[in-house]
């Protein structure tokens, strides 16, 4: 199971350098290949960076969060998403990601969810954050 941080999972919804891994992750769910996790705090924060695409890049941030959606539907009727709530047990695993690794809540609630959804692979745009998922004993692919 692959973990896509905020980073990763934009790519999805916008070209940028690395979206073509992560649409390979994506067809690889599509076959039954392997299945994708991340959190419900993920929807949240790319919602933010669509909203600043659409107004650096005139793209439709509605447009992008509707397509997210859909996605997010169309893979758990296909049982390839699990998608983790933002849940006490969830939060206290951040706090001692934060306390030991001396990051952002936000960067540590990524890790805790990973971990919480038993992803072997954590999926980041951020070389930052895929130092301390190593750290944390995750399998890292990099999309910079």
């Amino acid at each position: 199971m692959y973990y896509l941080d905020t980073s990763a999972l934009v790519k999805r919804y916008v070209s940028k350098p690395s979206s073509d891994i992560v649409d390979r992750i994506f067809s690889e769910c599509y076959r039954g290949i392997s299945r994708i996790s991340f959190s419900y705090w993920n929807v949240a924060e790319a919602a933010v960076v669509f909203d600043k695409y659409e107004r650096r890049l005139g793209l439709s941030a509605k447009r992008l969060m509707r397509d997210l959606l859909r996605e997010m539907r169309t893979l758990a009727r296909l049982h390839r998403l699990v998608v983790v709530d933002v849940s006490p047990k969830v939060l206290r695993g951040s706090v001692k990601v934060v306390l030991k690794h001396h990051i952002y809540v936000a960067d540590a609630l990524q890790i805790a969810s990973a971990t919480m959804a038993r992803s072997s692979i954590f999926v980041t745009g951020d070389r930052d954050l895929a130092k301390v998922a190593e750290d944390e004993g995750l399998k890292v692919i990099y999309v910079g």
